[in-house]
């Protein structure tokens, strides 16, 4: 079976290879690009994260490498929610996920990756809706879900418990077939 690679005019959104692990660690797992993810992550969090990418199963997240120079730039995908503060109606729902690395921000490339994910989770997948969640905080992560089309629903905010205060509430947006034009 063929390894499911997704492609853009930039990105290239595949599995692990040899190298991304350090790559991770020097360019992604840093304090700035954790801010509002929990920190910095060990090395075991950090092998957990890339096992799960890999068995992924009917749901692809995936690696975001840059074409131009084949540098890791970040992941990008779908996942189910499985947050334990996440209300009844989320849990086991569809939700886009994306992690860029800091020097890489404000270049378009997130929204880049996130529209093929979209575009993925509705044509191939079948998805009715897809959920985005961040924290109130972090700002930069719920613009770009606005310029996804995604909207704001207040009425699935929660509270994680895996997050501190400052973190929280999570906020939860959604975009629709419909409305993502699919």
């Amino acid at each position: 079976m063929a390894e499911e690679v997704f492609e853009t005019e930039r990105l290239r959104l595949r599995r692990e290879r040899p190298g991304d692990r350090a790559a991770w660690l020097e360019h992604i797992n840093t304090p700035e690009v954790m801010a509002h993810l929990g920190g910095p992550c060990d090395a075991a969090r950090i092998d957990e994260n890339f096992a799960s990418m890999a068995q992924a199963g009917e749901l692809p997240f995936r690696l975001i490498e840059r074409k131009a120079d084949a540098a890791l730039i970040g992941k990008c995908g779908l996942s189910r929610i499985a947050a334990p503060g996440a209300p009844a109606a989320l849990k086991g729902a569809v939700q886009l996920g994306w992690t860029l690395r800091a020097d890489c921000w404000g270049q378009g490339y997130a929204r880049e990756a996130a529209g093929v994910m979209i575009a993925h989770a509705f044509e191939a997948l079948g998805c009715a809706v897809v959920y985005a969640q961040t924290s109130q905080a972090n700002q930069r992560s719920w613009r770009l879900m606005e310029r996804l089309g995604m909207v704001r629903r207040p009425d699935l905010d929660y509270e994680d418990p895996l997050y501190p205060p400052e973190e929280n509430p999570t906020i939860v947006f959604a975009l629709t077939r419909e409305d993502a034009g699919a």
